[in-house]
């Protein structure tokens, strides 16, 4: 009995262990996106994600900067931050005990915004908020410390990669104010089009459009052990089954990242950080 015990115990002070180790294995996610309708001249234009970066106490300034050498090696065309720069001081989970210890929310997104300074793509790095960064109206000051470093904030708004891919930016559906109509203004349904959008819960929005939608907020979870325990569920997203990778629903396309950081407390376990890219292509 003692042995199985003993047996029982390692069994699950190994996976224990070991989700104190896997936020810092960052992995790189290459996908081909085929986009009807995509002209030659962005044939083979690659564009990387970066979502939920969380900078706070429970997740250091280390996993950033990992996650932007990650994403300057892949040498990608163009950069995307999908939401949550930093955590809400209440996210802490109380047995972590990070509130002691943690920090005014605007120290870490200063810093955070330092280290994203380094980020290079040669048609911009454009980013979006999250529902952390809406809390007490903190993103007017974080978006305009992304600005100062040469990071563009896309809120319910569109910018023209060469030219002729639109990049839309959405507000967060949570806690800000998603405008579809306003963002989308002069694009034509049948373009091809990329959208930013912290929550993915906004691709029903998009069904009638020819999108490739580019989310997070979920971290896949970011603990997977038998049961959901210890499984981070958004509330919002808890009877949504669009919860990590790829979707389609109508003529859109979402992929939903599992992000870099860590929300609650500092652990993952079969679901490690990624840095995404995206490779577009016309169709065969």
């Amino acid at each position: 009995m003692k042995r199985v015990a003993r047996m029982a115990a390692l069994g699950f002070a190994a996976p224990l262990a070991y989700s104190l180790v896997e936020p810092y294995r960052m992995v790189v996610r290459p996908f081909t996106v085929r986009m009807e309708g995509l002209s030659p001249r962005l044939d083979g234009l690659r564009i990387a994600q970066i979502s939920d970066l969380h900078r706070s106490a429970i997740t250091p300034q280390s996993v950033v900067r990992s996650a932007v050498r990650l994403c300057n090696s892949l040498q990608p065309d163009v950069v995307v931050l999908t939401g949550d720069y930093v955590s809400r001081r209440v996210s802490y989970s109380s047995y972590t005990f990070a509130k002691r210890w943690a920090r005014p929310i605007m120290e870490y997104a200063e810093e955070l915004a330092e280290d994203l300074k380094e980020l290079r793509a040669p048609h911009g790095v454009y980013a979006v908020p999250g529902n952390h960064d809406r809390a007490d109206g903190n993103y007017d000051y974080i978006g305009d410390l992304l600005q100062s470093v040469g990071i563009e904030s896309l809120v319910n708004r569109h910018i023209m990669i060469r030219g002729e891919l639109p990049l839309i930016g959405i507000d967060d559906v949570r806690a800000g104010e998603p405008l579809v109509r306003q963002a989308c203004a002069g694009v034509d349904a049948d373009t091809p089009q990329v959208v930013l959008s912290h929550n993915p819960r906004m691709i029903w929005r998009f069904i009638e459009r020819n999108a490739l939608m580019l989310a997070g907020h979920t971290h896949g979870g970011q603990v997977h052990l038998p049961g959901n325990f210890l499984r981070h569920q958004p509330r919002d997203m808890r009877c949504s089954d669009l919860y990590e990778g790829w979707y389609r629903e109508g003529r859109a396309r979402l992929y939903v990242s599992v992000g870099t950081g860590s929300v609650h407390f500092p652990m993952r376990l079969c679901c490690p950080p990624e840095v995404p890219i995206f490779t577009l292509r016309a169709p065969v």
